[in-house]
């Protein structure tokens, strides 16, 4: 099997909101007894802290995606310096947690071999890891969600990157992954892999 003695991890973007997904989300996260990670968006924690509330209080971790989901890449580093400073701020106000790690939008400046520096320097300073992704589930595309046609597309990603054994999954927080993600866990586990706490 493909993913036998492999593992990969859960990790959901632009949350908390909308709301009624995060909580679909959570509630198949909690019957399949696993802890993801979710990258959130400063202003979206404003406008919803008890959804923010809810993603630690489940035992999840919950990461840094910028305030306004900008391309930091090419934002002024005084942007970026208030677009992760104030995530950073709110998301440690309204959950007493503080995120160690940003994904930023897109993964723009955060892949290796294309980091951007003024990205790299505010992250540091804020003592933020940089991370992106392994696996793009691409479940924002039409037909959003976790289908078919992308269930294949995500094993060929699998299969190209064979000599990796733990893979980070990028989801989203919306409806039509919220809908698909029970069958989309059962998948992973036919397939062989393990899934691990962040």
């Amino acid at each position: 099997m493909v993913g036998d003695g492999k593992s990969v991890i859960l990790s959901f973007d632009d949350g908390p909101a909308p709301v009624d997904a995060l909580e679909s989300i959570l509630q198949t996260l909690r019957a399949n007894e696993i802890k993801a990670e979710f990258y959130v968006l400063g202003s979206e924690v404003k406008q919803y802290p008890e959804a923010a509330r809810m993603i630690v209080r489940e035992g999840h971790d919950i990461q840094n995606h910028s305030w306004s989901h900008p391309d930091l890449a090419r934002a002024t580093e005084r942007d970026v310096r208030s677009e992760l400073g104030d995530t950073q701020n709110i998301v440690a106000d309204v959950t007493g947690v503080t995120p160690t790690k940003i994904r930023p939008p897109y993964g723009a400046g955060g892949f290796r071999g294309n980091l951007d520096p003024e990205l790299v320097e505010v992250a540091g300073d804020l003592s933020l890891t940089i991370v992106t992704w392994d696996i793009d589930t691409e479940d924002w595309k039409a037909p959003k969600g976790l289908g078919t046609e992308k269930i294949r597309n995500i094993e060929v990603q699998f299969t190209q990157q064979w000599r990796k054994v733990s893979y980070n999954i990028l989801m989203h927080v919306q409806p039509a992954t919220a809908r698909d993600l029970p069958a989309f866990i059962s998948q992973l586990e036919e397939w062989g892999y393990t899934i691990a706490e962040p």
